[in-house]
Parts: structure tokens; sequence; C-alpha cells
């Protein structure tokens, strides 16, 4: 096993593991943090999360809110009903750029060497030492509240039937754009994975069909080692970010954890950033893997000038720093492109991110991968 699993204040947690859809698995290793280092923990009060003390931003505007339900949302419901007797073809939303359209590549079954597929938004399937892993998985529309839905403008790279075997299912956390209810019931029928989630979620997921003994819950710097009695271990490490959660009522509002998860075997690190903003976590990331391969960085919404969604949101200037401070090898996009928005979702994120980057000399010896969605890539060492 690579030494940084156990160094540095990586917690590792017990578990042993042994499903239908998996390899026998042998029990997993544990590791205490060192005296000298103290890693940044997730402060919960009140029955609530927050990723430091200084963590006070509300994200839920109840003014705001109310507006939308008696002004808004009539208007939208409105023009949505006008559009369907309509005979006028409607705009395009955003002419997508090329390289997002998918392709036709279908996933090998069985990959050994690590390779990578975007799916879209922040979908990505990851083979691994004979494992299938999907991140977050969506393959279509989203409930984005309880009465209205988010339109998918660029479809899957990968259709859900299309998909080989999946053995483990990794969510960072609980909107609906990440853990969306129709995806993941659909593949728990299918497949019966295991599905790593941050503290809090597991409520959440046994309402979705999952069995209680399948959803694995950690907080930030436990770490679960999947050991295949003919393979090489597997260990996917939860860890921190700069985000939030609630899922369809007020009364939800940061009661469960958002994560960051590292999923790595042999000597290869893949990081997966989830939804966050920027902060200090990422140098700490660093500090207990020192050698990230790949890491997964959303880079929308981005507008132009200052972020306007610091709090929560990393733009493709900030991204572009994080992976500085990851110092990581291969930076892969993504959080855009899928859901259109506008611009910001799109169009501005690839054009500052491929702008920022080369401005950046310390990142002359680094790689930067714009994914075409649906297409495998491997891993090169």
């Amino acid at each position: 096993m690579n030494k940084p699993f156990l160094k540095h204040y990586v917690l590792l947690a017990m578990l042993a593991l042994q499903t239908m859809s998996l390899p026998a698995l042998q029990s997993s290793t544990e590791s205490t943090p060192s005296e000298s280092i103290h890693p940044m923990l997730p402060i919960k009060k009140d029955g609530k999360y927050y990723y430091n003390e200084q963590d006070k931003h509300v994200h839920i505007d109840l003014s705001r809110a109310l507006a939308f339900l008696t002004r808004k949302l009539p208007k939208l419901w409105y023009n949505k009903i006008k559009s369907l007797f309509s005979r006028e073809k409607s705009p395009d939303t955003v002419n997508a750029i090329d390289f997002l359209q998918p392709t036709q590549t279908v996933p090998g079954i069985g990959s050994i060497e690590p390779k990578i597929i975007w799916i879209g938004h922040a979908t990505f399937l990851i083979q691994i030492n004979g494992f299938n892993i999907l991140t977050d998985p969506v393959f279509g529309d989203v409930k984005v509240g309880p009465l209205s839905l988010s339109k998918r403008g660029m479809p899957a790279g990968v259709k859900m039937e299309d998909l080989p075997p999946i053995h483990a299912i990794v969510l960072s956390h609980n909107h609906s754009d990440h853990m969306d209810t129709t995806a993941l019931t659909t593949l728990n029928e299918t497949y019966k994975p295991l599905v790593f989630a941050p503290k809090g979620n597991k409520k959440t997921l046994m309402s979705m069909g999952f069995d209680k003994k399948r959803i694995i819950t950690r907080t930030w710097w436990e770490q679960v080692v999947l050991t295949p009695n003919d393979g090489e271990p597997i260990a996917i490490s939860c860890l921190p970010a700069y985000h939030w959660s609630i899922r369809f009522s007020l009364g939800s509002y940061r009661t469960s954890l958002w994560s960051s998860w590292m999923i790595s075997s042999k000597d290869t690190n893949i990081y997966f950033a989830g939804d966050t903003a920027y902060g200090p976590h990422f140098k700490q990331i660093a500090q207990a893997f020192p050698n990230i391969d790949i890491a997964l960085m959303p880079i929308g919404p981005t507008d132009e000038g200052e972020n306007k969604h610091k709090e929560s949101h990393v733009d493709a200037l900030e991204a572009v720093d994080a992976f500085i401070d990851l110092n990581a090898h291969c930076f892969i996009p993504m959080h855009y492109g899928t859901f259109f928005a506008g611009k910001s979702t799109i169009e501005i994120p690839v054009r500052r991110l491929i702008a920022y980057w080369e401005e950046k000399d310390a990142l002359r010896d680094k790689q930067l991968l714009i994914a075409r969605c649906g297409e495998q890539y491997a891993l090169a060492k």
C-alpha cells in the first residue's frame, strides 16, 4: 500500500466488507494522525455543519424565495405552457463547444489500469484495479426544488444502460444535481453497489432503497480500505470541502455534511473535489497526499470579474489556484457545460480556465485535460 495512505493525519476506519457485486474483501487497516498535526474538521452546532468558525454565510434568502413563489414561478409556468402550443422553434440556449459533445465510446468491463470517463456535470466513471466507481451520478434532468426541474442541455456521455457493473458510488453532498434520486434508485436496483457519502446522508439513501449495510458514511479524514482477495487495496478517503447542504426543505439546511474524496490504489491517487469554495483545505489535502495524479475540479458557474458564488463554488481561476495548492499533476475540469443556465455554465468557464492556466509558470510541467464528454482516458504514469 502507498505510504501516504498511512502518513500524516488520514484516519483509517476499520471495515470488513463483502458484497455480491464486489470481490471478497478483507479487513482494512487503521492509523491515527500525528499529534503535531491538527487537521481541519467540520464544526457541528445545534445539529448543523459548518466548514469552520468563520462559515456564517446564509445560502437561503427567504424574501427572495417568497418573491420567486409569488411572482416569478407563475410566469415561468405560463411561459412553459404557452411554449407547448407555440409553432415557433425556440432558439438554442448556448452554442455548445465541439469537444463537449458526447462520443460513442462505451467503457470496457474489467478495466485494471486507471481509466476515467467524464459523463457530464460532476459524474465520472473511474475504473481502477478492477473496480468501477461512479461519482455524483446524474444522467438526465434533475429536480432542483419541490416544483421545478433543471433541464439537461448536454446528453450523458455514457447512457446508464451502457455502464459496466458498478461496484461503488461516491457522493459529495445532497444537492439534487449531485445526489439524484432517479439515477441512484436505478443504479441501486441494477447493481446493488456500495455507496459512500458524508455523514448525515444515510436516511436519505435508505429512502431510495439502499440497504443500510451498503451505505458507508464518513466525516473528513476518515478512510475506508477495500481489500480484494486477488487484487491491490483501494482506499476511499473522505476529505474536506467548503460548501453546504439542503434537501428540498428548509429543515434540512446544513444537517448533513459535504466533502471531497480521494480514490487511491497502488501508487495512484485520484482526487474528486465535489462542490467547493476556495479554502485552506486544499493545502492540507496536499500534505496528506503528496502525490496526486489527477484532480477532478469544478469550474462553473464562472462569470466575468469577481466570483459571485465564492461562498459555495470556486470559479475557473480559483480552481486553478486550488490545483496549485494540491500540487496535483493533471487537471480535469467538471461542473460545467451540462445544465445550461447561460454563458456562465459553459463558454466563460472554459475560456477563463485556459487563459489563466497559460499565465501560470508553476503549471508548465502540469497537464490540463479538457475531457471530451463520453471519451475514455487512461492514466499515463
